[in-house]
């Protein structure tokens, strides 16, 4: 998709008038009529038998009717805004939009309101004008968008059941055949790979497991190959963050796809996902719901090894072996990295269940470490400070309140004077944007700058003072939230009395009590050093106890 903008000076005294072309994948259009160039050729020479002057040019070349934020024509309504064009001209109707709602907002709502006359040439529509028609073409041409999506989508789905290939890249292992564009044929550069990954899989390797032992080969991820054929540019997250060995990092979701991709066996799979016309994506279709079409192409795996991977791939997604739900789900963090903690058993045999960090358990101790601690020792500390706090809370009220303002105070006091510090310099900054904006504008209107110059230092003003408006007012609402602390804290107090004799712990009490518990890890020589780190709701008051744990 391209997109191009040209502006042109603009007096106030002549009728300046705006050009928007559009041309898009989907439409039914052809030859050098349906071109861009056609579209502003024609439009140009209207506005020179008008006597009107071009003072802008937009223009976005492969964007839907229906993609009401095509980037060249938020621009335009932006200019708009600004009081720089008296006319826009379009082609036809359908070129401004076919969203007939939104289409019809701008044509009745928005051009009048910034005093912009609006004229589709070639439908004789001019909002100068009253023409009772034109919420029809509106609607006929989203009619149109959406007669042309049930087709594509018709089309697709005629290609799915006979079994062709409709994907923009072919699966990993895998390329499109020269001769049939919708036919795959097996790629040997990379066949090798997902070979190797259903073997370590049919040897009971999981996909952490597969995609530890791929980087320690050193074997490059799907990306990589792609950009070397040329396939795609895009550059994994690993990659960036470390240009050396990143391209050797697998994502954990596509080993997982490889292992349930039935393209392997020499089968298309189509239709996986659900989509509306005007909304796109709604989620992906259950497996049942797909269309799968066998004996397409050459296999890469045997059916016996796709089928027992299936099964222990299946196996994995199980219920746990305790049949316990946790009641910590969604709250242990990793004090290293941030990832949320993953429950598991300690060994295969035993029942003991731990907590480790989930991207150690993903991308090995190159990236964290374990932060192991188990589930019952957690549920302990936890269950034992509940108690403790309302106990506390029980006893001495006024002191336990103290103690809540003072563990407050000291980082919130520091906190509070960046945030002022923020909205001073932030509300300086502001107040120097409109000098600068009142001193341009002179400087125009004495024709010291061009009217082009101003308008790009009045957008990078207006865009700097509006990021730092919106920033001043997230400030000034964190200061006074943080005003609300002695009432948060009284609430605590009141809650946490309920659970002095709690004896055990539920989802109920833990949602309500608890805002998240971090695990911090140490190591001193042989011996594992642990801090749990309770946050508790209401109040900014973090718990810690340690725990050593000798390796």
């Amino acid at each position: 998709m391209r997109t191009n903008t040209v502006y042109a000076n603009s007096y106030p005294q002549e009728v300046r008038a705006a050009i928007y072309c559009r041309l898009s994948k989907d439409d039914d259009l052809s030859g050098p009529s349906a071109s861009i160039q056609n579209q502003r050729e024609l439009l140009c020479s209207y506005c020179e038998e008008q006597g009107w002057r071009v003072a802008g040019i937009f223009q976005d070349d492969g964007y839907t009717g229906l993609n009401m934020d095509r980037p060249d024509f938020q621009r335009m309504l932006g200019a708009v805004e600004r009081g720089m064009f008296d006319v826009i001209l379009t082609k036809d109707l359908s070129r401004l939009g076919r969203n007939y709602l939104q289409t019809g907002q701008l044509i009745e709502e928005f051009f009048p309101r910034n005093k912009v006359r609006y004229i589709a040439l070639n439908d004789a529509v001019d909002s100068n004008i009253e023409n009772d028609i034109t919420p029809f073409r509106n609607i006929l041409n989203e009619m149109y968008s959406r007669d042309v999506s049930k087709k594509v989508h018709s089309s697709y789905l005629t290609k799915a059941k006979s079994g062709k290939f409709t994907g923009c890249l072919a699966p990993f292992g895998y390329r499109k055949d020269p001769e049939d564009k919708n036919r795959l044929i097996i790629d040997e550069d990379t066949a090798w790979i997902v070979r190797k990954i259903y073997d370590y899989a049919r040897n009971g390797s999981g996909p952490n497991r597969i995609r530890r032992r791929l980087e320690d080969e050193e074997i490059p991820c799907p990306a990589w190959w792609n950009r070397q054929k040329g396939l795609r540019d895009h550059v994994t997250k690993f990659e960036r963050e470390n240009p050396e060995r990143g391209r050797f990092i697998w994502d954990f979701t596509t080993i997982k796809e490889i292992l349930s991709n039935p393209v392997y066996i020499g089968a298309i799979a189509s239709q996986k996902v659900n989509y509306r016309f005007k909304i796109g994506w709604m989620g992906d279709k259950r497996r049942e719901e797909w269309i799968i079409v066998e004996g397409m192409h050459e296999a890469i795996i045997d059916r016996d090894t796709y089928d027992i991977v299936q099964e222990k791939v299946k196996s994995r997604k199980r219920a746990d072996a305790w049949g316990n739900f946790s009641l910590f789900a969604g709250l242990v963090k990793c004090g290293q990295c941030g990832s949320t903690m993953n429950i598991r058993r300690a060994n295969q045999k035993g029942n003991d269940r731990i907590y480790t960090c989930s991207r150690y358990n993903k991308y090995g101790v190159a990236h964290c470490t374990q932060h192991r601690i188990k589930y019952d020792t957690l549920y302990n500390i936890v269950l034992e400070q509940i108690r403790a706090c309302a106990r506390k809370a029980l006893s001495d009220e006024q002191e336990a309140a103290a103690q809540l303002r003072e563990n407050c105070q000291a980082d919130e006091q520091a906190e509070r004077e960046a945030i002022q510090r923020s909205i001073d310099e932030d509300t300086e900054r502001i107040t120097a944007l409109e000098r600068i904006i009142s001193r341009v504008y002179e400087d125009m209107i004495a024709q010291r700058i061009s009217e082009d110059n101003f308008n790009r230092i009045l957008e990078n003003s207006q865009t700097e003072q509006a990021t730092l408006k919106n920033r001043v007012t997230l400030n000034r609402e964190r200061l006074s939230q943080q005003t609300q602390e002695q009432e948060d804290n009284t609430r605590w107090l009141e809650i946490i009395k309920d659970y002095a004799d709690i004896q055990e712990l539920d989802a109920v009490t833990l949602n309500r009590l608890v805002q998240k518990i971090v695990i911090h890890e140490d190591k001193d020589g042989d011996t594992v050093r642990q801090t749990v780190e309770i946050h508790f709701n209401f109040n900014n008051q973090a718990d810690k106890r340690r725990l050593i744990r000798e390796l």
